[in-house]
């Protein structure tokens, strides 16, 4: 007698579930941004994008490759520093992003980018300077914890005063926890100043001290309604054409 086949559905693709939860449940911005930091790690395999997209003084600077200021978040070189990368935006990233929106994350991400980056390049020049060693000319500002802590900063300082952060089985005041993260980085692999600065930059956003670079919500407002609106017009010309 012929066994009956079964009509049910066939099991879902476990790989397929989880991308299409991570699409689902990630941000526009933040999963932009984990993408090309998973791009930039399989890319390694067969050259280096740190030396094309890195913030090296002596590139960005001297040879003018200003584009180095906004790329270099975006490089991962190893496997734990992915990893530690997804923990850590998927956490405070995500929780960010959807708070306050993505056009305005948007600009966060690239103010702290910009202003830390810039920040670097000023003190790698005025110590090459003072000091004659050209080590500073090439020290890059690379990855995304530059950035992440400063989001992480920003997050904890705009946090109620009696709000805690855990960390392992600890609990920091909101307001010291960037702090804590930074001198754990310092002890595991030594002083970084792109990191240093990012925890600066990102306490003095959220202290509104930068309140000029900041981008107001009626300005993200109008700029999406217009590239909206010029898209619309754009299809209907196409359209009677």
């Amino acid at each position: 007698m012929p066994r009956e086949s079964s009509s049910g559905p066939p099991p879902p693709n476990p790989v397929l579930t989880a991308y299409e939860s991570y699409l689902r449940d990630t941000p526009l911005i933040t999963r932009y941004v984990l993408n090309a930091t998973v791009i930039s790690y399989f890319t390694g395999f067969f050259f280096s994008p740190a030396f094309l997209l890195a913030n090296i003084p002596m590139f960005t600077i001297f040879k003018f490759q200003l584009y180095r200021i906004v790329t270099s978040p975006l490089i991962c070189t190893d496997i734990l520093s992915l990893f530690f990368t997804f923990m850590g935006f998927m956490n405070h990233g995500v929780r960010l992003e959807q708070s306050m929106g993505s056009s305005l994350f948007a600009a966060l991400f690239f103010t702290l980018t910009i202003v830390a980056n810039t920040l670097f390049l000023i003190i790698s020049i005025l110590l090459w300077g003072l000091t004659s060693n050209s080590n500073y000319l090439m020290a890059p500002s690379i990855g995304i914890w530059t950035v992440l802590l400063g989001i992480i900063a920003v997050e904890c300082s705009e946090a109620p005063p009696d709000t805690k952060r855990r960390l392992f089985f600890i609990e920091v005041p909101a307001l010291y926890y960037p702090l804590v993260l930074l001198a754990l980085f310092s002890m595991f692999a030594g002083v970084k100043i792109p990191y240093f600065l990012g925890v600066a930059v990102g306490y003095a956003y959220g202290h509104g001290k930068l309140d000029r670079w900041k981008v107001k919500v009626e300005t993200v407002s109008m700029g999406c309604i217009r590239s909206k609106s010029e898209q619309y017009n754009a299809f209907q010309n196409q359209k009677h054409h």
